[in-house]
């Protein structure tokens, strides 16, 4: 794959992705989806960063800031699998609101799978248009409330004290309201109306680096009400999984050493590297493992230097997805 970057179409990943997506989802995770309301239905939404050479990347759009340029890769983990569902290139012209309006919102096909799912977005997806066609299109939400919000509270709800488990104990929930987002004065406001603001007090964990322990205020906007007050914050505060599961694609899959400079060298490089993350995934369901892990990825490179397509003794013929212009055998039957 990696001597032929420069003619093989990255395309031809994506069925193989999707067939091990599906397997991953039917071997499941540490956590039956189907029995935890928290985190069964859970979707993280984040992005990060990729720089390349403006010199090397002539397909790349002109900045003002040559420094900067390089794509932004739109993530979608399902954490409970530790699956990512949506992985999308863009260009930094297109900032995170404007990925997510493209990828999601503008295609029919992907918000059908989020139906039913619980989407968790950060501020920077923060927009009330499109957490309108969220609601319309059956989709929960999990976001921060933007700080210049209109809110106007429509009625208090009794705070119930969290269990003593809930994060460690760090979470004191300060306020649960029934509220409407946006002004009716506005023209341009889209208001949405009967909303959940949770307002918490989170202590920072000692391990994360902060010098002060001061709580850190959290106002939390949501349309699950199934929820307690303080599972709707710890659901906010599962996008930090995220971070752990980003130093895994660039740290240990080297997701960062690109094949090439080219635009279909770039794709499939990010395929390759999620295609590796499930292989490790399926590999710590059959033995058994918890979740996958650094020596599991070496046990699996050794693995692969002893495997032999060509020995008679294999247990069963080879098989292959139809993928354009690969052939994994001559006499593999498709």
């Amino acid at each position: 794959m990696a001597a032929s970057n420069g003619t093989r179409p990255a395309a031809l990943l994506v069925g193989v992705v999707s067939h091990l997506a599906a397997r991953v989802r039917q071997a499941g995770g540490r956590t039956p989806p189907a029995t935890d309301p928290l985190l069964g239905s859970l979707v993280i939404q984040d992005s990060t960063f990729l720089r390349l050479s403006l010199r090397l990347a002539g397909w790349l759009p002109t900045l003002r800031r040559p420094e900067v340029s390089g794509v932004r890769i739109q993530r979608w983990l399902v954490p409970c699998l530790d699956l990512p569902e949506v992985i999308d290139l863009t260009s930094v012209k297109l900032n995170d609101r404007q990925s997510w309006d493209r990828s999601v919102l503008g295609d029919p096909v992907r918000l059908a799978t989020l139906v039913g799912q619980t989407l968790v977005v950060d501020l920077g997806s923060y927009r009330h248009v499109g957490f309108q066609c969220l609601f319309a299109a059956g989709v929960h939400l999990v976001t921060r409330l933007y700080p210049k919000t209109t809110v106007t509270v429509e009625a208090d709800r009794p705070v119930q004290p969290p269990l003593p488990e809930a994060a460690g104990g760090r979470i004191t929930v300060v306020a649960d309201q029934r509220v409407t987002l946006g002004s009716p004065n506005n023209h341009t406001s889209t208001v949405l109306r009967g909303l959940r603001l949770v307002t918490a007090d989170v202590t920072p964990r000692a391990k994360t680096g902060h010098r002060s322990p001061t709580p850190r205020r959290y106002e939390i906007i949501t349309d699950r009400w199934d929820l307690t007050a303080a599972e709707v914050v710890q659901v906010y505060l599962w996008p930090w999984q995220i971070e752990p599961f980003l130093r895994w694609l660039k740290g240990q899959l080297h997701l960062t050493r690109l094949l090439g400079s080219s635009e279909n060298a770039v794709e499939l490089s990010v395929g390759l590297a999620i295609l590796v993350h499930l292989l490790t995934l399926l590999a710590a369901r059959a033995l058994g493992l918890a979740r996958r892990s650094p020596l599991l990825l070496a046990r699996l490179a050794v693995a692969l230097l002893h495997l032999d397509l060509d020995r008679d003794t294999a247990p069963a013929p080879l098989a292959q997805l139809p993928l354009p212009g690969f052939l994994l055998h001559p006499d593999a039957p498709t």
